[in-house]
C-alpha cells in the first residue's frame, strides 16, 4: 500500500488519540508511531490492504509504543477506525 507519510502524520496529530498534543506536547509527538505505521502499511499488498488490516496495524503499534493492554487498545478503536477509513479512502 502506497501512503504519504506526512498525510498519515497529520491524521494522527489531528486525532491526538492520547491527548498529548493538546496537553502541550510537540506537534511531532506521534512521529515514532507514525514511522512504524507507515512502514507496516507500505508492506501491505493491494489484496491485504483492508480497513481491518489497517486498524490492526494501528492497534499493534499503539500497544507496543504505549505499553497498552488489549482493553486499552480497544478503547481507542473509534479513533483507529476513523483514521483507517480516511487512509483507505485516500490510499487504497
Amino acid at each position: 500500500m502506497n501512503v504519504d507519510h506526512e498525510a498519515i502524520s497529520q491524521l494522527f496529530r489531528l486525532h491526538d488519540i492520547e491527548g498529548l498534543i493538546s496537553s502541550g506536547a510537540p506537534e511531532d509527538e506521534y512521529e515514532p508511531e507514525v514511522e512504524r505505521i507507515v512502514a507496516a502499511l507500505e508492506n501491505l499488498s493491494r489484496e491485504q490492504a483492508t480497513a481491518a488490516a489497517v486498524v490492526d496495524i494501528f492497534g499493534t503499534v499503539w500497544a507496543k509504543m504505549f505499553g497498552l493492554s488489549e482493553e486499552q487498545v480497544r478503547s481507542r478503536r473509534f479513533d483507529f477506525d476513523e483514521i483507517a477509513e480516511k487512509v483507505m479512502r485516500f490510499f487504497a
